[in-house]
């Protein structure tokens, strides 16, 4: 399978992008205005295999421990509807934050998780406090 189409959501001046790779999973991709050009700031990749983020996205990939953070995506959800200034200025990208409205994105969280669902393709669903996974045939 091909990287399916992304699912995407302007949100509080930035761009949220959920796309599914291949048979590893879903990412999603958060793009701001850094220094007046469109950048990719953030990533996670709730890999079935291993889920992990990259913060700032051109970072090498950081391990997911579920066992200390719960489902992935519910943990994302929350990073970017209560901690998103924080992340921001812990990867160097403070400079896009007064181009971020950060009470919009807290007050529509939920419509990144719908996006992080919206692009599963059949065969996959997220289990309640599991996170993504295959569903057999």
């Amino acid at each position: 399978m091909d990287d399916a189409a992304p699912t995407e959501l302007d949100l509080g001046g930035l761009h949220f992008a959920a796309s599914f790779r291949g048979r590893a999973g879903a990412t999603l991709r958060v793009f701001g205005r850094l220094e007046g050009v469109q950048t990719e700031l953030l990533r996670f990749d709730d890999f079935i295999g291993g889920p992990h983020y990259h913060f700032p996205a051109d970072a090498d990939p950081i391990g997911f421990d579920q066992a200390a953070l719960g489902e992935p995506l519910d943990w994302l959800v929350a990073q970017m509807r209560d901690h998103l200034a924080r992340l921001l200025t812990d990867a160097g990208l403070a400079a896009v934050l007064p181009g971020v409205d950060l009470n919009a994105v807290t007050a529509n969280a939920e419509r990144i998780r719908k996006l992080m669902t919206d692009c599963l393709p059949e065969g996959y669903v997220r289990v309640s406090g599991v996170g993504l996974r295959r569903v057999e045939a």
